[in-house]
C-alpha cells in the first residue's frame, strides 16, 4: 500500500520513473518546487505556446475493465488530443493525482507506466505534478505545447469543406459492449478486442493535427471527444457558422472491426456510434475550398491520402443551422453527446 510508503517515498518512486532530456528540462519532476524548461533550447522557433489541462476520476471517467497502464495513458492522450487540434507540438506534461491511502503500490506503478509511455510516444516530458490524499482516483493533466499555426475553433466560412480523420465509433462501441451485454454476444471477440481498445487507450492525432496546421488550408479544428454532435456544435458557434452533413460520408468504424466476416452492422445503430457518444479523439476541421489553385487541390489530395481524411460536409450560414442532407432532403442533426453536467 501506498500509505506504508509515505508521501516522499512515493513521490521519489514515480518521479525516477519519468525519463527527460535534460539539456531542456534543467529540473524535472520530484527535484525542486518547479519544473524548470530551457525555452530557448525547447521552443525552437516556434511563435505560439498552448497550454490544456484535463481531469479525469474513477468515478466518472474510468469504464469497467480498464487497466491501471490505461488510465495513466488516458490522462496523457485526452491532453495531447487538445494540443492536436490546435496543430501543437506538445512538449512537457505535469499531473496531478489524488490517490485513496488504501491503493496498492501496483497499481500506482501502472498508471505511471500509462502516463510515461504515452507521453514518451508523442515526444513529451513529464516535468513535474502533485501528490494528494483521496477519496478516488483522480488525475489532473496540463500539457504545454508550441505552435507556428494555431488554429482556432474559429476561422470557418461558408464553403469550406468539412472533415475529420481517421474513423468514428470504435470507442463507443466498446462502452456498449461494456453496459450492454446482449450486444457482447453477438459481436465476434476480435471486435471487442479493438473497440475496448479504442475505449480504454485513445491515440491522440498529434501529427494529423500539426500536418493540417502547416498545410495553411486549415480554417478552424477542434478534436472529437464528446460526440461528432457536440463537436460540430462547438465549431459552428466559435465560427457562427452552419453544417451541411452528408452521413454516408461519414467513416463509421475502422476497416478491422467491419471486416470481421460474423459482424451484423444491421444490429448496430450507426449514427448513435459516430455522432453522439464521443471518446474518439479524432480531429473535426475545415479546409478552405474557396482558394481553388492547383496548388491547393493537389494538397488536399495528399491530405486525403497520408492523413486518412474524409470530407463529410460543407459549411452553410450559421442560420441553416446543423443538419444531414440526403438527396433534397434535410434533417436537423441533434446536438447530444457526451456532458459532464
Amino acid at each position: 500500500m501506498i500509505e506504508q510508503l509515505g508521501e516522499i517515498g512515493l513521490i521519489e518512486r514515480i518521479s525516477k520513473k519519468f525519463l527527460v532530456d535534460k539539456q531542456i528540462v534543467t529540473v524535472g519532476a520530484g527535484e525542486d518546487d518547479c519544473a524548470v524548461i530551457d525555452i530557448a533550447k525547447a521552443k525552437a522557433g516556434y511563435k505560439f505556446l498552448v497550454v490544456t489541462t484535463d481531469t479525469l476520476q474513477e468515478s466518472t471517467h474510468f469504464p469497467t475493465g480498464i487497466s491501471p497502464f490505461q488510465i495513466g495513458w488516458t490522462s496523457v492522450a485526452v491532453n495531447l488530443s487538445d494540443v492536436a487540434a490546435m496543430g501543437a507540438h506538445p512538449f512537457a506534461f505535469t499531473i496531478a493525482m489524488g490517490i485513496p491511502a488504501h491503493t496498492g503500490t501496483a497499481f500506482v506503478d501502472g498508471v505511471v507506466e500509462g502516463l510515461e509511455k504515452c507521453a514518451s510516444a508523442y515526444n513529451t516530458a513529464v516535468v513535474g505534478g502533485d501528490i494528494t490524499r483521496s477519496r478516488e482516483v483522480i488525475l489532473t493533466g496540463t500539457c504545454l505545447g508550441f505552435a507556428d499555426n494555431a488554429v482556432r475553433r474559429a476561422g470557418a466560412e461558408v464553403g469550406d469543406l468539412v472533415c475529420v480523420t481517421g474513423s468514428l465509433g470504435n470507442a463507443a462501441l466498446g462502452l456498449k459492449l461494456i453496459k450492454e451485454a446482449g450486444i457482447k454476444q453477438k459481436l465476434p471477440k476480435r471486435v471487442e478486442e479493438v473497440a475496448k481498445k479504442a475505449l480504454f487507450q485513445p491515440l491522440p492525432r498529434v501529427k494529423e493535427g500539426v500536418n493540417l496546421a502547416d498545410s495553411g488550408l486549415v480554417t478552424a479544428m477542434i478534436d472529437i471527444s464528446d460526440g461528432l454532435a457536440l463537436s460540430l456544435a462547438a465549431l459552428a458557434k466559435s465560427s457562427k457558422v452552419g453544417f451541411e452533413i452528408y452521413e454516408d460520408k461519414v467513416p463509421v468504424l475502422s476497416n478491422d472491426i467491419k471486416s470481421a466476416t460474423d459482424l451484423d452492422l444491421s444490429m448496430l445503430e450507426l449514427r448513435d456510434l459516430a455522432f453522439y457518444y464521443g471518446g474518439d479523439y479524432e480531429l473535426l476541421f475545415t479546409v478552405d475550398a474557396r482558394t481553388k489553385t492547383l496548388e491547393n487541390e493537389e494538397m488536399l489530395k495528399r491530405m486525403q491520402k497520408e492523413m486518412k481524411m474524409s470530407i463529410i460536409g460543407t459549411v452553410v450560414p450559421s442560420e441553416e443551422g446543423i443538419y444531414f442532407k440526403t438527396g433534397e432532403e434535410k434533417e436537423m442533426v441533434e446536438l447530444k453527446g457526451y456532458q459532464h453536467f
